[in-house]
């Protein structure tokens, strides 16, 4: 249980966030460009998928994603005395610069060390949480720290048990983390500067869960999965929208998912929950649509795609119907995290370290190619990144990346 928990907090998820232009090609943050888990709707598979291995090396150990901007790939890992963020060079595999983010975090009940943080790039710069608490901004070209914000010391916020997970959100000017706790645990910094700008408290505590950016019944706010709460925010100031109960006391791990309708589904240890927003006179609220336990809490994102939820329940890729919450297939895939490329899923299995491209639609799932890449048992929690015809893998020994040919 405590393994499984760690692996979920991989995904802290920033779900979901309407791209800017400039990041149309890009990983830019956990998750892709628009945080959905999804690829942009440019990207193009073959209708026959063959997987190439490029690149293999080594890495520090970590839980981090592989952020993706230009040449460049950014993640957190460890070399077993500090945490650090690191920038790749996407066409070797080579290191080219690690900033240290202080004493490495060591693994715990099940854990292994370092960062669970994916970093956030916004132009030249690049962000990270790293997990005892350090908010880093850093050039993205040289790697030379721009700013530090203790968020344990600044906002008085207690470690949660495996460390800060959070992922930062960069909304307009602002960069907006979860920070934990019963005060300030809601909190935006200037993304040039690092000074805060408003810090707040909705709910009794957020943990792992990052926030997501969506329109939501015609309006732009922050959903926030806290605990026993998910809540709706203005990103300008930290004020209130609307708030719902979830019926739930545990930690929060994974970020909201916003669907068409205006509507919001979270996913708990042992059950789904969809919620519909409404504006009635000026004013949000919510109300339980339905909830179903084909879907749970893991390390992968939920993605909405022609019109129906694909995400993973335990070891099987489920198809959910919006509108009823009931379970269109099932497929066997031995669990893992997904992404989606042009109508594809793309699973990492956490534990067969395979990989697997297939089509997903209404009537099942295609497998089209499957490749070992890590080993059988290792440690294989953080999910795909994409950009143009790579897939870049890591887990706590390895990042390999595949070319996609047809």
């Amino acid at each position: 249980m405590r393994l499984a928990r760690l692996a979920a907090l991989c995904a802290a998820l920033a779900l979901p966030q309407p791209a800017r232009a400039a990041e149309a090609d890009t990983w830019s943050q956990l998750w892709g460009p628009s945080g959905n888990g999804m690829a942009a709707a440019s990207a193009r598979l073959s209708p026959t998928v063959r997987l190439r291995e490029v690149w293999r090396r080594p890495v520090g150990s970590g839980f981090s994603a592989v952020s993706i901007a230009g040449p460049r790939g950014y993640t957190g890992l460890a070399d077993g005395a500090s945490d650090f963020l690191a920038a790749i060079d996407l066409s070797t595999g080579r290191e080219v610069w690690r900033t240290r983010l202080g004493e490495v975090y060591k693994g715990h009940d099940g854990s292994r060390d370092g960062p669970i943080s994916t970093p956030t790039v916004d132009g030249t710069r690049v962000f990270i949480v790293g997990p005892r608490g350090a908010l880093v901004a850093a050039d993205a070209t040289t790697g030379k720290e721009l700013w530090r914000v203790d968020l344990a010391a600044d906002l008085a916020a207690p470690k949660p048990h495996y460390g800060f997970g959070t992922s930062p959100v960069v909304v307009d000017d602002l960069v907006v983390v979860a920070a934990g706790g019963e005060k300030n645990n809601l909190a935006a910094f200037a993304k040039g500067t690092g000074q805060r700008v408003w810090s707040v408290s909705h709910s009794k505590a957020v943990n792992y869960a990052t926030p997501a950016l969506a329109t939501v019944a015609g309006v732009r706010q922050l959903l926030v999965f806290a605990n026993d709460q998910l809540l709706g925010v203005k990103p300008e100031d930290g004020s209130l929208l609307w708030s719902q109960a979830t019926g739930w006391t545990e930690e929060a791990s994974r970020a909201p998912v916003a669907l068409p309708g205006d509507r919001v589904l979270i996913t708990g240890w042992g059950e789904a929950k969809l919620f519909q927003v409404k504006s009635e006179g000026g004013k949000l609220s919510a109300s339980e649509v339905w909830k179903t336990p084909r879907l749970k809490n893991s390390y992968s994102p939920t993605v909405f795609h022609d019109g129906l939820i694909f995400g993973m329940n335990r070891d099987y890729l489920t198809c959910i119907d919006p509108a009823s919450g009931e379970a269109v297939w099932r497929h066997k895939v031995y669990g893992g995290s997904l992404i989606l490329v042009d109508g594809h899923a793309v699973i990492l299995g956490d534990s067969s370290g395979d990989l697997r491209v297939g089509r997903i639609t209404r009537q099942g799932f295609e497998e089209k190619a499957k490749q070992p890449v890590f080993n059988a048992g290792a440690t294989s929690s953080t999910g795909p990144s994409f950009q143009g015809r790579r897939i870049y893998l890591r887990n706590v020994e390895e990042m390999v990346a595949l070319e996609v040919e047809g």
